[in-house]
């Protein structure tokens, strides 16, 4: 009887020890070498990479608008994925059923995809109706085939003009244009591969060297330029110590709420300059740009929402042609716009 029991509960641990042993992964052996008997944890791995942005995260949003693409936005996914990193998609209406897989694959990674109308129409040059088919076509044709519920839009060519209210999601404009689109493959048909290396270096550290936390960039993910302009942004973005996210993340994140019928560029943030802003008309004259080690925006309005076309570096020098409250127009090396007069000091 002794035996007996002593066979079972033998037999009994060796079961155990196999099935417990099943549920450690195991580092794989490099080739020609024995197995480690280290376990490896995977759930902490992923909870490195999956984890919720926060405030204190460096954060900045990558765009893609006109797809998606079977070829192109793919190799973008590919990129994003190993680089632990998310974008959003502003998809066109006429590209969503014959890329369906590709919109499921960018959501499973963890993308967004927002809604960039159904034709890539003007909308300011639309009826009321017009807009609405717009608009509504794309939501319906990417809920039909999943479970997204677009809550983003982009206004083709960024025009918006009197017609923010009549879209009723909010417009997600950017802070930085790659221009990529001037650059695709198709328009510099007689370029050497060294040209064109060249113009991806030159786009890439436009955008790196000007990139700051809250800001939201421009591409397109339609050509083969953009996608290979991608795998040198992304990665040297990361390095520089940003987490790249979709524009939803990087909005929640930073605790700003986003509204229907707002317009966004950016999120602003005072630290990166050290000023408030300033009710100080300034005299016409030559100025010197004085922040905290952050970039001053030249924007195309007076106001602080109007979009970001250039940037300046502490130091530089301007020439302000005129100025109203709180805001004075400059000159720069190559640069015009309005800037917040706070920054400039004879």
């Amino acid at each position: 009887m002794k035996k007996r029991h002593i066979y079972a509960l033998t037999a009994l641990l060796i079961v155990l020890s196999t099935v417990f042993s099943g549920c450690i992964e195991k580092n794989p052996a490099p080739e020609g070498e024995g197995g480690s008997d280290i376990a490896v944890i995977t759930e902490s791995t992923a909870a490195e990479t999956t984890a919720i942005p926060s405030s204190e995260d460096k954060l900045i949003a990558l765009t893609y608008d006109d797809g998606p693409h079977s070829v192109h936005t793919e190799k973008i996914l590919d990129i994003l994925e190993e680089n632990g990193a998310t974008a959003t998609f502003f998809v066109v209406g006429y590209n969503i059923e014959k890329n369906i897989n590709t919109i499921r694959r960018a959501q499973a990674i963890g993308c967004e995809i927002g809604n960039h109308t159904n034709d890539h129409k003007n909308l300011t040059k639309c009826n009321d109706k017009d807009i609405r088919t717009q608009v509504d076509l794309p939501n319906e044709k990417i809920l039909e085939h999943t479970d997204i519920e677009v809550t983003l839009f982009r206004a083709p060519g960024g025009s918006f003009k009197n017609v923010t209210d009549k879209i009723g999601m909010p417009l997600i404009q950017w802070s930085i244009d790659t221009e990529d689109w001037k650059a695709k493959d198709s328009a510099h048909k007689d370029r050497t591969e060294d040209e064109r290396n060249a113009e991806l270096r030159r786009i890439a550290d436009n955008v790196v060297q000007n990139a700051e936390k809250g800001d939201i960039i421009l591409m397109h993910d339609i050509y083969n330029f953009t996608a290979d302009l991608s795998a040198i942004v992304i990665p040297e973005l990361i390095e520089k110590g940003f987490r790249i996210v979709s524009v939803s993340e990087m909005y929640k994140a930073y605790g700003k709420p986003l509204k229907d019928g707002n317009v966004y560029y950016q999120i602003e943030f005072t630290e990166n300059t050290g000023a408030t802003q300033s009710t100080a008309i300034l005299e016409s004259g030559e100025y010197k740009v004085k922040t905290k080690g952050g970039n001053l925006n030249i924007r195309i309005e007076p106001k602080q929402e109007s979009q970001t076309i250039g940037k300046l570096s502490n130091g530089d020098g301007v020439t302000v042609i005129k100025s109203v409250p709180g805001w004075a127009y400059i000159k720069a090396s190559g640069a015009s716009g309005w800037v917040n007069s706070a920054y400039l000091t004879k």
